[in-house]
Order: structure tokens, then sequence, then C-alpha cells
């Protein structure tokens, strides 16, 4: 089994794109933080406090006349911004671990490039009729396909680590390795405000998305299950990442029961601590049990087919 993950692992890496890709991947965390330099600590003026403090009353003289869906955001800015003046941490002044927050909006674009690799493991090979090369070892086919999927999120992890990592030291380098302690303030009900050190909140985020990560890998790898042309696989799986979002919204405005159940309406863990979830009703508990439910179903589907599957 060792060998054969070792063997599918040489075919991601000997893929001119992988590499391609992930050299983009650390350029865009490069110039990411070029052009956040200006908020390095030794660029920030000393005056801050009374830059803070101004912008507060500001924030409250717009409280008065704002709308009532404004208000939460602008009474988040309030809090922030009186946590930073009473603990003397300026809120715009960058540091690693906010850097790692920042960059964490760009994981959506290694979501697609790994969906796309997903989806041509295993078209690409009966494309190229190499899976007949497979097969007639003395191998049992669930331990092929089992590999292909192992070797799969092993790239997906590698990949997530090489950003994490890479956006770190650059952070550290640039920003300074401080700030794992200062407060990220969210709200879950857009009402009460709470805070949690960045570090955790930086931690939390890479954690979910590599739980939707390994979802869509999962669905990717049976659709290339399923399609013998990589092209056919690799389209139609952006079509539904990109569709499903699109369908979910709608769902939970006509049909907030069926939507419950829906696979794109979990996808987004971080909205149970950042923001408010699709569905209303729904928790993160309930929301890891039908992840792991479609993970299930989509891997016995790809089985059942790829067992069935005729080479010739």
């Amino acid at each position: 089994m060792i060998r054969l993950i070792r063997a599918e692992q040489i075919k991601i890496y000997s893929r001119p794109m992988v590499w391609a890709m992930a050299i983009i991947f650390v350029i865009i965390v490069i110039m990411t933080a070029l052009f956040n330099i200006d908020k390095r600590n030794d660029s920030q003026s000393d005056d801050w406090k009374t830059v803070i403090h101004e912008e507060n009353q500001l924030l409250i003289e717009q409280m008065k006349e704002a709308p009532e869906d404004v208000l939460p955001y602008l009474n988040s800015q309030i809090q922030r911004n009186e946590y930073a003046l009473e603990n003397g941490v300026s809120p715009d002044r960058m540091t690693s671990w906010k850097f790692l927050s920042l960059v964490s909006n760009f994981l959506p674009f290694v979501t697609l490039f790994t969906l796309i690799v997903a989806s041509d493991t295993v078209a690409s090979e009966f494309k190229w009729d190499t899976m007949k090369l497979l097969l007639i070892r003395p191998v049992r086919r669930y331990k092929i396909l089992l590999a292909k999927y192992c070797s799969v999120l092993m790239f997906s992890a590698l990949l997530i680590c090489m950003i994490f990592l890479s956006s770190w030291i650059i952070g550290a380098l640039l920003f300074g390795a401080d700030g794992a302690s200062e407060p990220f303030i969210f709200s879950k009900d857009k009402q009460n405000y709470e805070h949690i050190p960045m570090f955790m909140h930086v931690l939390l985020t890479y954690g979910l998305k590599i739980i939707t990560l390994c979802v869509i890998v999962t669905m990717a790898f049976v659709i290339s299950i399923l399609f013998r042309s990589n092209s056919l696989a690799i389209a139609f799986s952006v079509f539904i990442l990109f569709g499903g979002n699109m369908i979910s919204a709608f769902l939970s405005r006509i049909q907030p029961e069926f939507a419950k159940y829906f696979l794109f309406s979990h996808l987004n863990l971080e909205a149970y601590f950042t923001g408010t979830p699709i569905v209303e009703g729904v928790t993160l508990p309930f929301s890891l049990i039908i992840l792991s439910g479609y993970m299930l179903c989509f891997y016995a589907a790809g089985w059942a087919v790829f067992a069935r599957r005729e080479m010739g």
C-alpha cells in the first residue's frame, strides 16, 4: 500500500502544473506581504492612540444616524478600538499572525487548484489507457483507488502546510513574530461581541478550511472516477463547486428544511464563529455529521463504479 501511495505521489509531483501553481501561491504570499509593508511596527506613528480615539468619537456620532443593520458593524469597530486602547495594541499594526489570517482569504484558490488535481487523478488514467497497466498487477482494485485518494488528500494537506509555513515565515521576517495573543473580535449574532487570541483564530480558520477542502477533494475524486475524460471531469467539478453555492443560497430562502441537508449549505464552517450560517438553526456538530455522511457516500459511490467498470 505504501508503494502504491508513493507511486501516486510521484505522478502528482511530476506534473509541471503542480510546481507552477505552488510557485504562484508563494508569489501571491510575497506580494501580499509587500502591499502591507507600511503596516509594520516601525512604520506606525506614535500618536495612533489619538487617531483611534478620534475614530471612536466619529463612529459614535455615526451610530446616531446610521440604519439598524449597520449598527452592529459600527459597534464592533468601537469595541475593537477600545480593546486596542486598553491593551496598547495598534489594531492596524500587521503581525505574522494577522498576516496568516489575511492570507487565509486566498485559500479558496487552493481549493480550486486541488479540485482540478483531484478531478484529473483517475480520469487521466482512463484517458491515456494507463489504468490497464495498474489493474494487471496483483493488487486489489480497492487498494489502487484508496492509494489515489490518500495521495490526493496528502497533496492537499501538504499544499495548505506550505502556504501556512511560508506565510508565517515571510510575516515574521517583515512584521515580527509577535501578535499571537492579540485579540480577534467577532460576533455570532451581530449583537454580542467577544474575542479570542489571534493564534486561535488562525488555527481555527485553517483547520475548518482543511475540513471543507477534504470534502470538495472527495467529491472531485469521485467525479474523476465517473468520467473517462479528464477535461470533462475538471469542468464538471468546477461547475458544481460554483453552482452549488448559488443553489444553496437559493434553497435557504425557498426551502430552508431541504437546505439543511444540502452539501454546500455546510461548507462555510467559519460562519459558526465569525458570522451567520446560511441556514438558520443549524449547528456545527450537525454540519460536521452531514459533511461526514456526504464523504462516505461519495467514496462508496466511487468505489461501486470503479469496481464494476470495464477497462476495455
